[in-house]
């Protein structure tokens, strides 16, 4: 076999790379060299690379199963199934001889290096192995002189009675960054576990015994390779927090509706198509995080999620929302950026408690008229759609403060805008705006207006009313003049006015704004 190559070194953990550069020459592995090349060219080989699939990806397609095998890995793509098996136990065995310093004899000479079940058992001890050494007192136990020399598969064996003699009772454990692609069913002995951290591994599955954890409280499972989760999830009944963010998740077992404690469930960055009917059953669910999914449509069962306060939904395909999102009645924050949405239903209205609303890049071609029912609404974003007008009732948002409508086809602003007291930011560039209402002077709170790259020929005086402007922004417009009462602006700071047919400009705003 030949040393370990720069390029396979990349495949492993970083956390892993010290004590393998440290075990990386094995003299004793050269004189299997062509054996082992003989081994990978027979039609033996591409079935063994199927069957590691298999033991990450048990219910997936033949797809499915080599993708995650190849991420876990990090096996180029190019190379053929008997040149990723290689790959795969080259690194395999060198993680394992760095975790445990007997020298291995692979009987490579009987044909019995590489099979599954010798990929089994090693990934099974070396995960054992990165687990233990996270456990309390693992590591100093594991470097005993009587225990470091044993044997990989021996050591692997002790686990399960140190553990029942060492840590049965803890309450917490981190395991974030371990290097795990397998999570040892002794996983299940830490019955008295509220807090497991898994983040940032290589995880494609959790065991069954994940069940018997039944005091967890809080999992993290963020940045995995995880793409299906065992029904016995729902049996965790303590969970209040599940973060499966940037996964490979396809679908949610119907068992997660389940978790009645269940308060916070992210799933950001991820595969789904679709939500399962029983999220409905998720009664205590206040934050609910989807960004970056494939999901083009909501179930209604969604609407029974009473003590929803945030919901996430940025980057998915929706194209309508159900009408049953107006029973959210504690929601307030909703985001629903880089959608499809041609419209919204006019039950929107009734999120009497929405005070952020999110629906940049969209397809809305109008609003309804229900979304002046929004008073406690403080932040809305309209960029990047198609609106054309807005209903008159948007001036019934009394807290309103920050008002984004950026790249539109808006030829006017309603007269209502004026009453929008709390307003403090209102951009509106890249639209067809030819004038300003005269009403936009009763913005008193006003401290930023972007009218960049509109067709506004006029300002109308009564915008040198607007006492706490800072920033007003008039590049790529129309106007040949400036309003005086501009002087008036007290609080102005910055005055953008380029590419503009300017000709007459007062002596005072000249010497003011330095033009």
């Amino acid at each position: 076999m030949h040393p370990i190559s720069s390029t396979s070194m990349e495949c492993l953990p970083n956390e892993l790379l010290l004590p393998i550069l440290e075990a990386c020459v094995v003299p004793s592995l050269f004189s299997v060299c062509k054996r082992w090349h003989h081994l990978l060219a027979t039609e033996v080989m591409p079935p063994l690379y199927k069957q590691i699939g298999k033991v990450h990806v048990p219910q997936g397609n033949v797809n499915e199963q080599a993708l995650t095998v190849d991420r876990i890995y990090k096996l180029e793509e190019k190379l053929s199934e008997a040149a990723k098996v290689n790959a795969i136990f080259r690194q395999i065995f060198t993680l394992a001889k760095s975790l445990s310093t007997l020298e291995f004899k692979w009987k490579t000479e009987e044909k019995k290096g590489l099979t599954l079940a010798n990929y089994f058992s090693y990934l099974l001890n070396i995960n054992r192995l990165l687990l233990w050494k996270k456990l309390p007192g693992g590591e100093e136990y594991l470097n005993q002189e009587e225990i470091k020399h044993l044997p990989l598969e021996k050591k692997g064996e002790l686990l399960r009675d140190w553990i029942e003699e060492n840590c049965k009772n803890i309450t917490a454990l981190d395991l974030s960054k371990a290097g795990l692609a397998y999570l040892p069913p002794e996983i299940g002995q830490l019955s008295q576990l509220q807090e497991l951290k898994l983040s940032q591994n290589q995880l494609t599955s959790l065991p069954a015994e994940i069940r018997q954890l039944s005091q967890l409280q809080w999992l993290y499972l963020e940045e995995n390779q995880l793409t299906t989760l065992p029904t016995e999830i729902g049996q965790l009944s303590e969970l209040q927090g599940l973060f499966l963010n940037q996964n490979q998740l396809a679908s949610l077992p119907a068992e997660i509706g389940r978790l009645s404690k269940l308060q916070g469930l992210h799933l950001n960055q991820n595969q789904l198509t679709s939500l399962l009917t029983e999220i409905g059953q998720l009664s205590q669910l206040a934050w609910l995080y989807l960004e970056e999914n494939q999901l083009t449509a909501l179930p209604t069962e969604i609407g029974q999620l009473s003590k929803l306060i945030g919901l996430d939904l940025n980057q998915n395909q929706l194209t309508s929302l159900p009408a049953e999102i107006g029973r959210l009645s504690k929601l307030k924050e909703l985001y629903l950026n880089q959608n499809q949405l041609t419209s919204l239903p006019a039950e929107i209205g009734q999120l009497s408690r929405l005070q952020r609303l999110e629906l940049n890049q969209n397809q809305l071609s109008s609003l309804p008229e229900e979304i002046g029912q929004l008073f406690k609404l403080r932040t809305l974003y309209l960029n990047q759609n198609q609106l054309s007008s807005l209903p008159a009732e948007i001036g019934k948002l009394s807290e309103l403060q920050r008002l984004e409508l950026n790249r539109n086809q808006l030829t006017s602003l309603p007269a209502e805008i004026g009453q929008l007291s709390q307003l403090q930011y209102f951009c509106l560039n890249q639209n067809q705006l030819a004038s300003l209402p005269a009403e936009i002077g009763q913005l008193s709170r006003l401290e930023a207006l972007d009218l960049n790259q509109n067709q506004l020929t006029s300002l109308p005086a009564e915008i040198g009313q607007l006492s706490q402007l800072a920033w007003l922004y008039l590049s790529q417009n129309q106007l040949a003049s400036l309003p005086a009462e501009i002087e008036q602006l007290s609080q102005l700071q910055t005055l953008e006015l380029a590419e503009n047919p300017l000709k007459n400009i007062a002596e005072k705003i000249r010497q003011r704004f330095q033009l």
